[in-house]
């Protein structure tokens, strides 16, 4: 028996103890179905543990912007005959909106991602303006910390090429809002390098160079993971979800790219992204920029004045707001309290009545898709021409091409940047020359 296989031992072992095969079997299963069990239940223990502690995280980072909110609102209400303590209250609102704005963003993020949900753009872009638009964001503030801002292009002979230029600049402002955050002296340095040119591609890599605080070895082997942050002392001193990264290196990998990052602590931080991105043609897309930025330029002096506007908003306070800000430009509002109310004020009135209808999606009765769907099936000319807009809580890429695909001219995503919907619904009636 000794010099036999561990199999053989153990049923000679069953056999002397009176049990036979399928009993055998019967414990083997037990003990592997207890096995299991057991891996389930600490699974399923560390995940409502890290539940928890996301409620926990999330409560105190939602909760600060939002007190801010709160008690701003509460001292611009009491201070109503100082117009400038009213003013500096508005100020202060709208930056502790606009974090926490962010702050759900990554959430959504995160959790789309991890739902598979994420849908990437293929678009023509200008690297050398996105390094422009990344200079103009965070040059100003840098600099006013005493730092040292550099941003360069090395050893480029391709400017535009086809990827999610959002995506990307998300994933570069992660980066630089870290150094910006953990550096207090020395410098900045973006750095885009093309590598390689091959088979109409190229492989590009940006650095995020700072001399910072830098970072222990071993959290940069967990820094991908959501909701981590070097240690309690770092969350206490410069906030932040511990998203940002997780969700920068999931966009990466969605782009088959890859991050690398170089720290140690007292010498800085080095984040590099690489990607391999498609050669776009850059006649085309020169030729479609300088159309753009025409059309762009044509409609900033845009307004509504005159405009008959059909709105869908089952909100009374979203209604109220965009109403205001659209009389405020001329404009006349019918509001309709859902789709269903929309599609009968829309087929009630006669052919040219409304100029454009801003349609919310998630409503009662009707969404604003149906309606949207109802309104071009109506047996008249205005109703397949008249444009319709999408306002909608629904922001991620695979909402707007949805919306493309039913019928509406544009979708813009809440909380409503008026300006910018200003701007675009003025370019999209120019191309319509409706103005």
């Amino acid at each position: 028996i000794a010099e036999t296989a561990d199999g053989v031992v153990t049923k000679v072992i069953f056999a002397n103890m009176g049990i036979d095969e399928q009993k055998r079997k019967e414990l083997e299963e037990e003990a592997e179905n207890k096995k299991s069990l057991f891996a389930a239940y600490e699974s399923a223990t560390m995940a409502n543990e890290a539940k928890s502690n996301f409620l926990a995280r999330m409560s105190h980072d939602i909760r600060t912007p939002m007190n801010a909110i709160i008690g701003m609102t509460a001292l611009a209400a009491s201070h109503t005959d100082q117009p400038e303590r009213v003013r500096d209250c508005l100020e202060k609102i709208s930056i502790s909106s606009s974090h926490l704005l962010s702050l759900i963003n990554e959430i959504l993020d995160m959790s789309r991602i991890e739902a598979g949900k994420i849908e990437l753009e293929e678009k023509a872009f200008d690297l050398r303006e996105l390094g422009d638009k990344l200079r103009v964001m965070f040059q100003k503030n840098v600099e006013a910390k005493g730092v040292h801002f550099a941003l360069e292009f090395v050893d480029f002979d391709v400017n535009f090429v086809i990827g999610d230029e959002l995506r990307i600049s998300q994933i570069l402002i992660n980066f630089l809002s870290n150094s910006v955050k953990f550096t207090s002296e020395g410098e900045i340095r973006v750095t885009f390098r093309q590598m390689l040119k091959e088979d109409g591609r190229i492989d590009l890599m940006v650095r995020v160079h700072d001399t910072g605080i830098g970072m222990e070895p071993e959290f940069i082997s967990r820094i991908f993971r959501p909701f981590e942050q070097e240690s309690a002392d770092i969350i206490k001193k410069y906030g932040g979800s511990g998203l940002g990264m997780a969700i920068a290196d999931q966009m990466v990998r969605l782009m088959d790219g890859e991050i690398v990052i170089d720290s140690m602590p007292g010498q800085g931080s080095d984040f590099m992204v690489f990607l391999n991105l498609p050669i776009a043609d850059e006649q085309e897309a020169e030729a479609k920029d300088e159309e753009e930025a025409a059309q762009t330029e044509d409609s900033e002096d845009f307004s509504y004045e005159g405009l008959n506007i059909l709105m869908a908003e089952d909100n009374e306070m979203n209604a109220e707001i965009a109403v205001g800000i659209l009389e405020m430009r001329g404009a006349q509002v019918d509001v309709a309290a859902n789709g269903r109310e929309a599609v009968e004020k829309f087929a009630s009135n006669p052919p040219g009545h409304y100029d454009l209808i801003l349609m919310d999606i998630q409503m009662p009765e009707m969404d604003g898709r149906e309606a949207t769907k109802t309104i071009r099936s109506i047996q008249r000319p205005d109703a397949k021409e008249i444009l319709i807009f999408a306002l909608s809580a629904d922001a991620f890429v695979e909402d707007q091409r949805y919306s493309a695909e039913i019928g509406m001219n544009g979708h813009f995503a809440k909380p409503i940047d008026f300006e910018a919907m200003r701007v675009s619904i003025g370019r999209i009636m120019k191309e319509r020359k409706q103005i």
